[in-house]
């Protein structure tokens, strides 16, 4: 889910929702509203995604608080992370998408372990679809 924080847009952008959220341990995040037609523009390529708006998404002060998740993942991929930032291709264009902040060595290594879990599993997939030709 892409996430971003309440009050950084205006709202004529978004709309109510009953959408639900929680964190990693099960708390429950306050949800109230969401945006569908937001552009990730990067090197004149923009990307088409929605979010939801949480009241109190606490990843820090004096940024802006946005989190890119497996939607976006899923249009990027495949992608490598590095310590500046989430690197793809698209169209045959080398696109950086740098972290807001310096990333916690643990969280680029759990991106890092899921890149290649994805990129490992498509590629069993495609062997798959192979050999079932």
């Amino acid at each position: 889910m892409n996430c971003i924080q309440e009050g950084s847009i205006p709202t004529k952008y978004f709309e109510k929702t009953k959408q639900k959220l929680s964190t990693a341990n099960g708390e429950n995040l306050r949800v109230n509203f969401k945006a569908t037609d937001v552009h990730i523009c990067n090197e004149g390529i923009c990307i088409k995604q929605s979010f939801i708006l949480v009241k109190d998404l606490d990843i820090g002060i004096g940024v802006t608080r946005i989190i890119l998740g497996q939607p976006f993942l899923e249009i990027i991929k495949p992608f490598k992370v590095k310590t500046e930032g989430i690197t793809t291709k698209i169209f045959q264009q080398k696109i950086l998408f740098a972290f807001n902040e310096k990333p916690i060595t643990k969280d680029i290594n759990l991106l890092k372990t899921f890149s290649l879990f994805k990129e490992h599993f498509v590629k069993t997939k495609e062997n798959h679809l192979y050999f079932m030709k």
